[in-house]
């Protein structure tokens, strides 16, 4: 399975990264916007992890799922939002945007695994 995940927080990253890949997962990582919106052009993808505050003077997380729905060619790609937003109420405004799911930070591992097992893999 190839997975973009946006974060720009180098160990956030990192860790993801070291548990998807576990999981026999092509993991592509992009620190912001622009990056992503660069790598969706040159790879195939067949899931989304989008962090919602990609750092000051960037696109937010919620910008950035604007920009990919206007992307026919990620229409059946799911993204979903994994985030530090864990308030009451934050995963159903996140799921409300467009995100497929919400998943809040520090990520239950075993739920994100479980939700990209339902990911159909062409």
């Amino acid at each position: 399975m190839n997975i973009l995940y946006v974060e720009d927080n180098k160990i956030n990253a990192m860790v993801m990264d070291k548990m998807l890949s576990k999981n026999n997962s092509n993991v592509f990582i992009a620190e912001n916007g622009s990056q992503a919106l660069k790598v969706v052009k040159e790879k195939n993808l067949d899931l989304i992890l989008v962090d919602i505050n990609l750092g000051l003077n960037q696109m937010d997380g919620c910008e950035l799922l604007e920009r990919f729905k206007k992307l026919d060619y990620l229409e059946n790609i799911p993204v979903f939002a994994v985030t530090a937003y864990a308030m009451p109420g934050d995963e159903q405004r996140f799921i409300k945007i467009g995100f497929d799911k919400y998943f809040s930070k520090p990520v239950n591992f075993d739920k994100l695994l479980s939700a990209i097992s339902t990911i159909g893999v062409s």
